[in-house]
């Protein structure tokens, strides 16, 4: 997928999730954070065709990232700096955007790797990345997040349309 599509599917199910606009932020952060790590490899030397969508896109590192957060640093986070507990929702937030990324590649031909192995993937082939498929795919996610926030009268349906109006 692109990272137009990851950009609005994160924005979208961060809104779902009742996140405010800093919380929506930083879904919108997260959600590039894969391609990112791989982006960033390649300036330093290695191939993108052969990194891409290995280790960066295994789930289970972020999870294992996420649980580490949780269970070794909030505890001592809890004890000394009880400023910064006040914002643990953007923590949630910004892995939302990691795991959303992760489920839109998972969507497509190439896939995402199942576990650690990044030879071994899962994917579910609904769509191919920058084609038809995916802009009706998103399409189809924007107007059923709308729907969604507009009947839950959920206050930030005008800014995730503002925002995925901005974006193209």
């Amino acid at each position: 997928m692109n990272w137009f599509s990851h950009r609005v599917f994160a924005v979208g199910i961060a809104a779902m999730c009742k996140f405010d606009l800093v919380g929506m932020g930083m879904a919108y952060l997260g959600s590039t954070v894969p391609d990112s790590i791989d982006f960033f490899l390649t300036k330093i030397g290695f191939n993108f065709n052969k990194i891409h969508r290995k280790h960066s896109h295994a789930w289970v590192w972020y999870a294992l990232v996420l649980a580490l957060l949780y269970f070794a640093v909030r505890p001592f986070a809890a004890k000394n700096f009880t400023e910064l507990l006040k914002y643990k929702d953007l923590v949630s937030a910004f892995f939302l955007g990691i795991f959303s990324h992760i489920f839109l590649d998972m969507l497509t031909i190439k896939g995402v790797p199942i576990f650690l192995n990044p030879n071994k993937k899962i994917a579910v082939k609904l769509v191919s990345t920058n084609t038809w498929t995916e802009s009706v795919f998103i399409f189809l996610f924007f107007v059923s997040a709308c729907m969604y926030l507009y009947a839950t009268g959920n206050p930030y349906v005008a800014a995730f349309v503002n925002f995925a109006y901005k974006q193209l």
